[in-house]
C-alpha cells in the first residue's frame, strides 16, 4: 500500500474540469492557506524583515546625522582658524611695513584682509540655520572689521609720509584690546560647536543604540519564526510521505476533527486497471514501475482536477474519496465526472499505443455515510475510510468486470449527483456479490469509450514494448 505519486502538470489530452469547479477548488484552497500556520510564520517573518529593514535604515541616518554634526563642527573650527588667521596676516603686514617701511609687508596685509571677506562668507553659509551662531559671527564680523579699520589707518599714515602720527595712532588706539576680543569670539564660538556636537553625538548614540538593539531583538525573533518554520515544514514534508496532500495542511494546523475521526456522507470511488496479471508477468519490473506509474500519475491529476483526494493506492487499483477534507453538496456530482474522465483519459493514453497496447479500468462510485479519520502515530500516520459505502463501491468496482461496463454508479450516487435519468441507462438491481439486499446501479447510456467484454485480468493484449508510459 504506497501513498499518492508525485503529480506533474497535467497532459493536454485529458479531460478538464468546468470553470466553476475550478473557480471553487482554488477559493477553498486559498482559505486553507490563509488558515495555515506556515503561511502566518511567513508574513510575520516577512513583515519582521521589513521592519529590521526601516529600523537598520533609520539607525543608519542618525549614524549619518552624527557624522554630518562632526563634519559641521570641524568645518565651522576650520573657517573660525582661517579667519584668525587673516586677521593676524593683516596685522603682521602692518606691524613689519610700519616698523621698516618697506612695502613688501603690504602684500600680507592686503591679502590678509580680502581673505578676511572671503572666509567670513564662507562662515555664514556653515552657520545660517543656527541663530546664536549667527549672532557671534555678526559680532566677530563688527570686531574684525574694526581691527581692519585701525590697520589701514595706520598704513594710510604711514605710506602718506607721516610716520609719527601713524606710530601714535598704533600705541593710542584699541588694536590690543579688539583683537583680545576677536580671539576670544573665536573661542566662544568654538566651544559652542564642540558642545553642540557632543550634544547632538549622544542623542545620536542613544537613539542608534536603541534601534541596533531592536534590530538584534527583530533578528533573535526571526531566527525563532524561521526555526518554528523550518519545524513546521520538515514536520508537514514528514506527514505528506503517509497522508494525501489535501490533509497534510488542516492535520498541521491542529485541526482534531480529522484525527478524532468523524462520520460524514462521502462519494467513494474505487478504480482498478484490467490486465494487470498480464502486465506483471510480461513487463520487466524496470517498465512495470514505469507504467503503473504513469497510471497512477493520471489518476491522481484528475482526481484532484476534480477535487476528490486519493486515499491510497492499492496495487493497480485506488480507493478516491469526494468530500474531503470537507463533505460538499456537489461531491457526488464531482465523484461521476470523475469516473467519465478517468475511464476516456486511459483509453486515449493506452490507444496512443496502437491495438496491442489497449488497456482499460473498472470505476464503481457510491454515495452514503463513511467514518474518516488519522489513525496511528505522528511517525506513521494513516488516512482511512469505513463504512458500508465503501463495500458498495468496491463491489460496482468488481461488477464491472461481470457486466461488461467500465463504469458502475449506485442509485445513490446518481440522485446525490442529480444527474438526469436519461443520461444513465440501469444496468441491474440485482444483489452485489457477497451482499444481500438489491440495489440498481448504472452506467452511462451516451456513447463513450469501448467497453471492454467481459472477462478476466488475463484477457486484456499486453501493451506494445515500444508503448510511451
Amino acid at each position: 500500500m504506497s501513498g499518492p505519486a508525485t503529480v506533474p502538470a497535467p497532459d493536454r489530452s485529458e479531460a478538464a474540469p468546468d470553470v466553476a469547479s475550478v473557480r471553487d477548488r482554488v477559493e477553498a484552497r486559498v482559505q486553507r492557506s490563509l488558515r495555515s500556520r506556515t503561511v502566518t510564520w511567513m508574513t510575520v517573518g516577512f513583515a519582521t524583515i521589513l521592519v529590521m529593514t526601516a529600523i537598520a535604515l533609520g539607525a543608519f541616518v542618525y549614524q549619518q546625522r552624527g557624522i554630518d554634526a562632526v563634519r559641521h563642527t570641524v568645518a565651522v573650527d576650520g573657517r573660525l582658524a582661517r579667519v584668525l588667521s587673516a586677521v593676524q596676516d593683516a596685522e603682521t603686514g602692518q606691524r613689519g611695513y610700519l616698523l621698516t617701511g618697506d612695502e613688501a609687508f603690504l602684500l600680507p596685509f592686503t591679502e590678509g584682509r580680502l581673505n578676511v571677506d572671503r572666509q567670513l562668507d564662507w562662515l555664514r553659509d556653515l552657520v545660517q540655520d543656527d541663530a546664536d551662531q549667527r549672532a557671534e559671527l555678526d559680532t566677530l564680523a563688527a570686531l574684525i572689521r574694526e581691527k581692519l579699520d585701525e590697520l589701514g589707518a595706520s598704513v594710510a599714515l604711514m605710506r602718506g609720509g607721516d610716520s609719527a602720527a601713524a606710530h601714535t595712532s598704533v600705541a593710542d588706539g584699541r588694536g590690543k584690546q579688539v583683537m583680545d576680543a576677536i580671539r576670544d569670539r573665536v573661542r566662544r564660538m568654538e566651544t559652542y560647536e564642540a558642545d553642540r556636537m557632543e550634544r547632538r553625538q549622544a542623542t545620536v548614540s542613544r537613539i542608534a543604540l536603541v534601534l541596533w538593539i531592536m534590530v538584534g531583538a527583530l533578528a533573535v525573533l526571526f531566527v525563532l519564526f524561521a526555526v518554528s518554520a523550518l519545524r513546521e515544514a520538515t514536520r508537514r514534508n514528514r506527514l505528506s510521505r503517509f497522508l494525501p496532500q489535501e490533509l497534510v495542511l488542516r492535520l498541521a494546523d491542529g485541526d482534531g476533527s480529522l484525527k478524532a475521526g468523524r462520520r460524514q456522507q462521502a462519494a467513494i470511488v474505487f478504480v482498478d486497471m484490467r490486465g494487470s496479471t498480464t502486465l506483471a508477468e510480461n513487463l520487466d519490473p524496470h517498465r512495470l514501475s514505469e507504467f503503473l506509474s504513469a497510471f497512477r500519475r493520471r489518476v491522481t491529476r484528475l482526481a484532484r482536477l476534480r477535487g476528490g483526494v486519493v486515499d491510497k493506492f492499492i496495487g493497480d487499483g485506488a480507493l478516491v474519496v469526494f468530500g474531503l477534507p470537507e463533505p460538499r453538496s456537489d461531491d457526488a456530482a464531482r465523484a461521476l465526472a470523475f469516473a467519465q474522465d478517468l475511464v476516456a483519459v486511459i483509453a486515449r493514453w493506452t490507444d496512443r499505443a496502437g491495438p496491442t497496447g489497449t488497456v482499460r479500468i473498472g470505476v464503481g462510485v457510491h454515495y452514503g455515510e463513511v467514518f474518516c479519520g488519522i489513525i496511528g502515530e505522528e511517525a506513521r500516520y494513516e488516512f482511512t475510510v469505513l463504512g458500508d459505502a465503501v463495500n458498495v463501491a468496491a463491489r460496482l468496482e468488481q461488477a464491472t468486470k461481470l457486466h461488461g461496463v467500465p463504469i458502475l454508479v449506485s442509485e445513490a450516487a446518481r440522485r446525490a449527483a442529480g444527474a438526469p435519468v436519461e443520461a444513465w441507462r440501469e444496468v441491474s438491481r440485482e444483489p452485489l456479490r457477497g451482499r444481500r439486499e438489491r440495489m440498481a446501479y448504472h452506467t452511462p447510456a451516451g456513447p463513450g469509450p469501448a467497453a471492454p467484454a467481459p472477462c478476466g485480468d488475463e484477457d486484456v493484449p499486453l501493451p506494445a514494448a515500444g508503448t510511451a508510459v
